[in-house]
């Protein structure tokens, strides 16, 4: 089973949403979504109410031809409230479908340049699914005491089943960690095909993550414009080298971009 959730970058839902495209997979089961309070959406029409519609909450399937194991992909916003109820269904479903081991894909906003190449590491809920991840070559190690998310609360939750699962993560640039980050779906999807053993096109998230790349780059050139000071004391002829300065001035710029784009997405 892969799962994904909204996260930071959207890695999560990005990297479950592209399986089911690109897959083919075909939609089986819900969540009924009410009693997690997830908000819902109003399609209001000439100043009339018509319609109450609920973020998807779906289960999908695909044959694996290519495998002796078939997928069950989840996409899910997280839930506001319930999560532990919310993610024992999830468990539940995988259950009795006889689930062998669960993937779940995340991002985690982190003080480093979109420009840099993308950095992923794993966290397995045993040390045998420890052992399973070694040869894909991602980073492990992880020592962390704190509040989790719905990927650690659902792995601690498989672990009490006695279900083996994982969740790979990628750092995600903190400045824009509120929008889809497209390049690191995409190296976490290539993990993913290896580990599950399935052929997918990688051409249209490549497409995606070059213009996504593109576009921010566009927009840290023209705070640079607009901001005389946001480049004191560093070339400004290279985006990279603006992560090379001091913390207090790297805080700085992290600050200036992530304003920045919230008040353009705040425009529309």
């Amino acid at each position: 089973m892969v799962v994904g959730w909204d996260d930071a970058g959207r890695i999560g839902t990005g990297v479950a949403g592209y399986l089911i495209s690109k897959l083919g997979a075909e939609e089986f089961a819900e969540i009924e979504p009410q009693k997690f309070s997830i908000v819902p959406y109003t399609l209001v029409k000439d100043g009339v109410v018509e319609e109450i519609d609920y973020p998807d909450t779906s289960f999908h399937y695909y044959k694996n031809k290519g495998s002796s194991s078939d997928l069950i992909i989840f996409d899910s916003p997280s839930p506001p409230q319930n999560q532990h109820e919310y993610a024992d269904l999830v468990l539940d479903l995988a259950e009795l479908f006889k689930v062998k081991r669960i993937y779940s894909a995340g991002g985690i906003p982190a003080n480093i340049p979109h420009d840099e190449e993308p950095a992923l590491f794993a966290v397995a809920n045993s040390s045998r699914v420890k052992r399973y991840i070694k040869p894909f070559g991602v980073e492990m190690g992880l020592d962390y005491y704190g509040p989790t998310s719905m990927n650690g609360l659902l792995l601690g939750l498989a672990r009490q089943r006695s279900i083996d699962a994982l969740s790979i993560f990628g750092w995600v640039p903190c400045y824009i960690s509120e929008i889809p980050n497209p390049r690191i779906c995409e190296a976490v999807l290539r993990v993913l095909s290896r580990m599950l053993n399935v052929d997918i096109d990688f051409e249209d998230i490549e497409a995606e993550a070059e213009f996504s790349n593109k576009q921010i780059n566009e927009v840290v050139a023209y705070i640079r414009e607009q901001n005389p000071d946001f480049d004191r004391n560093i070339n400004r002829m290279g985006i990279s080298t603006a992560f090379q300065a001091p913390e207090e001035d790297r805080r700085r710029i992290f600050m200036e971009i992530q304003d920045f784009l919230r008040k353009q997405h705040g425009s529309g």
